[in-house]
């Protein structure tokens, strides 16, 4: 597979720019801390395995850069993404939350605009019965895919955006009542993320199938978000985001964590139904493509 993300000369002076003026912001507090941080995280999802998580390992590997030491302390317990977002701050319960972003999300909180997962969740398969991925392997266009019922979760931004985009949306409330859902033929597919995808198919899947053939895109963004007060912290991830790209340490967690999923979901190979993204907040990079994944056909 090929690795993204390699800097030309311009691309690296600009880096030591920024990494300049992001060091003045992130490092004075952070140099004169004697013992680690303690940064308390979510558990925002059944495949997440706490600190081992992709994301978690991104953001310790990111202050490890910036040269803060942390210590990470995720919650027991699995946290709805909005309200990890209302938990963050110094009298919350959370220090930093990983999530999707939106425009709403970017008022209420302060976001790193690096995406983690360099637009994976907006790459989307369809899980589906045997019949019902036999009928949407003929789908050649989004006005044909929305003669299809799509399950999505309750107050997920992906519910928002397929809305937006006129498809025909079921809402649930429970994550493992969409695999029944589909099972029973209640809803035609359930449209999931690269990352998430394949995991699921063997913890939750008997009986369905990942649609052959077809995905979804739209442009979408996960960062880290913190309080909107914690503008140190904030510099000190970005600092390090940057530092572990220029490195070449980004790309290689990423394909660490991913490669195998993206090498099987082919998706260079797959009839791609573009998307638009009504909740994209114009600050989004999506002129900055090294910090994007891109499939090669």
């Amino acid at each position: 597979m090929k690795r993204e993300g390699r800097f030309g000369y311009a691309d690296a002076m600009s880096l030591r720019r920024r990494d300049l003026l992001l060091s003045s912001a992130a490092l004075p507090l952070a140099a004169a801390r004697a013992a680690p941080r303690r940064l308390r995280i979510p558990h925002v999802s059944a495949k997440a395995e706490l600190e081992r998580s992709y994301a978690a390992l991104l953001l310790e590997q990111a202050l490890a850069a910036a040269g803060m030491a942390v210590t990470l302390e995720p919650t027991p317990e699995l946290i709805p993404q909005n309200r990890a977002l209302q938990e963050l701050g110094r009298r919350a319960r959370l220090d930093v939350v990983w999530t999707m972003t939106s425009v709403e999300r970017e008022q209420q909180a302060r976001p790193v605009r690096v995406p983690l997962f360099k637009g994976l969740f907006g790459w989307r398969l369809l899980l589906a019965s045997a019949e019902a991925a036999a009928r949407l392997g003929d789908v050649q266009s989004l006005q044909e895919l929305r003669q299809f019922s799509l399950v999505q979760g309750l107050e997920w931004p992906d519910t928002a955006i397929l809305q937006g985009n006129g498809l025909n949306v079921v809402v649930s409330p429970s994550y493992d009542a969409m695999f029944k859902q589909l099972r029973l033929g209640r809803v035609d597919a359930f449209p999931r993320s690269v990352e998430e995808v394949w995991w699921e198919l063997e913890r939750y899947g008997q009986g369905l199938v990942v649609v052959p053939k077809l995905c979804l895109h739209y442009p979408a963004a996960v960062y880290y978000f913190v309080a909107p007060d914690e503008g140190e912290l904030a510099a000190a991830i970005e600092l390090g985001l940057q530092r572990l790209r220029a490195s070449g340490a980004f790309d290689r967690l990423f394909l660490t964590h991913h490669g195998d999923d993206l090498a099987r979901a082919r998706l260079g190979s797959r009839r791609v139904i573009e998307l638009h993204n009504p909740l994209l907040p114009p600050q989004t990079p999506l002129d900055k493509p090294e910090l994007w994944y891109r499939p090669q056909g």
